[in-house]
């Protein structure tokens, strides 16, 4: 657009087309599969099928999934087909709610898995008596977290006027420069950055390493009660468990990781560091976490065949073993293993980030 005294020039960016690109891809061909298993699980649920805790935990994820692709691949990608901010002042801090909200909900669900976990194998005869109400408050907890956690990004962020001239002006939803100190928005933008990624990280390691510590404990106690005909079932007991552990971490630790080490970074850097530059051009690292959107219905079983589970499943059925009650009150050890699911961005470029 040209003006008398100065120039806008409305056109987007090389990578702002990418990343529309890549954004509206995956919400066309990730919206489907996840709307998909989410709907299958629902199906089993009305026509008789029992809902296990994976499967509870597992609709979150679909939901956060499902939040993240509406919000980034059709919202984002209008915005950047716009180029500058057209909706106002309070849909931008609802677009900004809406970005943050997702990747807390996401994490803390992968946190709530392990915590599940942990409670199922160090204490299994207590577990599955108590197995309901335990995920129903985790998942309440998951929910309570990531809108606390995610509800500060409405009032840091809002609309910018980035050009005004005579009866036209143009706004950006931008962090609020203006209104808040650079101390104060470094340090929300640390507190994002840790609450989406690093505490629920934190979480599933710890619960993790507890559960290999209980898990060998189970296993030297049952070489002094069980013969050598049985070693074979207990090595295979350790092994479903190593996989069990590495789909959790490895999926979660992987696909986020890379974007969330950038985040990082751009809070630690100082304007105009050379980290600082770096940072800017590898800002398409988010595409790997949207990606996974796409890849982890298949990853992990999100539905429950009605006709091998009963109320005595196990506590998440993952395709890798499962024990029913009555194995749990016959030994003081259980053998329950799942696979949880798991698979961030909130910026649009540098100086949109908080």
């Amino acid at each position: 657009m040209n003006g008398s005294h100065q120039v806008l020039e409305l056109e987007p960016t090389t990578s702002e087309i990418i990343e529309m690109f890549y954004q509206i891809s995956f919400f066309l061909i990730g919206t489907p599969i996840n709307v998909y298993a989410f709907f299958r699980t629902t199906r089993n649920i009305r026509e008789g099928g029992v809902e296990s805790r994976l499967v509870k935990l597992s609709r979150q994820l679909l939901i956060a999934h499902i939040m993240v692709l509406f919000t980034y691949g059709v919202w984002r990608s209008y915005w950047f087909y716009n180029i500058v901010w057209v909706q106002g002042n309070l849909m931008c801090k609802i677009f900004s709610f809406f970005c943050a909200l997702p990747f807390h909900l996401w994490s803390n669900l992968v946190a709530a898995i392990a915590v599940d976990m942990l409670c199922c194998i160090t204490s299994p005869l207590n577990s599955y008596r108590t197995a309901a109400n335990r995920v129903d408050w985790l998942i309440a907890l998951a929910w309570i977290c990531a809108i606390l956690c995610a509800l500060p990004m409405a009032f840091i962020r809002g609309t910018i006027t980035i050009y005004s001239f005579e009866d036209e002006s143009y706004e950006q939803c931008y962090p609020l420069v203006n209104s808040y100190s650079r101390e104060v928005l470094v340090a929300f933008n640390f507190f994002h950055v840790i609450t989406t990624f690093y505490v629920p990280l934190a979480i599933v390691v710890v619960c993790y390493s507890l559960i290999g510590l209980s898990l060998r404990k189970q296993m030297a106690e049952r070489k002094l009660l069980q013969d050598g005909g049985k070693k074979k079932k207990q090595s295979s007991t350790k092994a479903r468990f190593l996989r069990a552990s590495l789909a959790v971490i490895c999926t979660f630790f992987f696909t986020w990781l890379p974007y969330q080490v950038l985040a990082l970074l751009r809070v630690v850097c100082d304007e105009n560091a050379v980290c600082e530059s770096i940072t800017s051009r590898i800002n398409w690292l988010q595409a790997i976490i949207i990606a996974s959107t796409c890849i982890n219905p298949f990853l992990y079983r999100f539905g429950v065949d009605r006709k091998r589970c009963s109320y005595n499943c196990s506590t998440m059925e993952s395709g890798m073993g499962r024990a029913s009650v009555r194995e749990m009150e016959r030994s003081p050890h259980s053998e329950l293993l799942i696979k949880p699911s798991s698979s961030r961005r909130n910026s649009r470029v540098k100086n949109e980030t908080v």
